[in-house]
């Protein structure tokens, strides 16, 4: 039986000690963001080339919209049509 994912259980985008390789998509490991979604799949590649060349803008930041009183409030008004 699959369990619930936790944290730790795919790889950072650059494993620890790797040179000439990075892991990218939903396969990799990324804090504060959901997988399986295109802008994972993009930020992970985006990380990829920031760490292995030191090229190219950093990526955006994560946006935690689940802490944003607001979101939280539309939320509510479009579940119960108000």
């Amino acid at each position: 039986m699959i369990g619930p994912r936790r944290f730790g259980d795919r790889p950072r985008v650059r494993p620890a000690g790797a040179e000439n390789f990075a892991i990218m998509g939903q396969y990799c490991e990324i804090p504060h963001d959901t997988v399986f979604t295109v802008e994972y799949s993009v930020r992970s590649a985006m990380v990829a080339v920031r760490e292995m060349t030191g090229l190219g803008k950093d990526p955006p930041p994560v946006v935690q919209t689940d802490r944003d009183l607001l979101v939280l409030l539309r939320a509510v008004q479009k579940l119960f049509g108000i």
